[in-house]
Formats: structure tokens, sequence, C-alpha cells
């Protein structure tokens, strides 16, 4: 059993020790450059410039549309209203009065 192991060993070490040293295919880009695939080929042409885009940036922060973290966007328009000190009293004394909430111990 220990013989067979060492066999699969040896021929999985030789399996991936010839596949690393295959020579690497070399293919053509879309404008006829011969690269190995390793690097996207990068044909973006930006139609803004630097500024330009510095500008949006800081036009977008001001107007709250983007955020800063790991926040995920908030709809900052329309917030969520809570409850105040008053209502949440009156909540509780009616879940002590229905024996909702046991108030002895």
């Amino acid at each position: 059993m220990k013989a067979f192991a060492i066999l699969i060993a040896g021929s999985v070490l030789a399996l991936s020790t010839a596949a690393q040293a295959a020579p690497p295919t070399t293919r053509t880009s879309p404008s006829g450059e011969a690269y190995d695939g390793s690097q996207p080929d990068t044909t973006f042409v930006s139609t803004k410039t630097r500024a330009e885009v510095r500008a949006e940036t800081i036009a977008a922060l001001r107007r709250g549309e983007l955020l800063t973290g790991e926040l995920y966007p908030l709809d900052f328009a329309s917030p969520m209203r809570g409850k105040t000190r008053a209502e949440v009293k009156a909540e509780l004394a009616l879940a002590i009065k229905n024996g909702e909430i046991r108030t002895e111990q």
C-alpha cells in the first residue's frame, strides 16, 4: 500500500512539473500584437480628462451621492422616524397591562 502511495505521489509530481515547464502559448491581440495571455488587452481610451473626472467626483461627494467606507448606499432623503420617549413609555405600560411583560421577578 505504501509503494502504491509513493507511485501516485511521484506521478503527480512529474505531471505537475511537466505542466509548469511547458512553453507559454502566444496569442494575437485585436491590435495585432503577440502576447502570452497574462496581461489583458487594454485598448480603452477615455473620453474625459482627469480634471473632468475629479470635478464630477467632487460634485457627487458634495451632493452626498458617494459614501466612504463599507456603507451600503442609504436613502438620506427620507430617513425613518423613530419613536419618542413618551410613545415607548406608553407602549411599555400597555404591554405590562396586557400581561405581555411581567414586572415582578
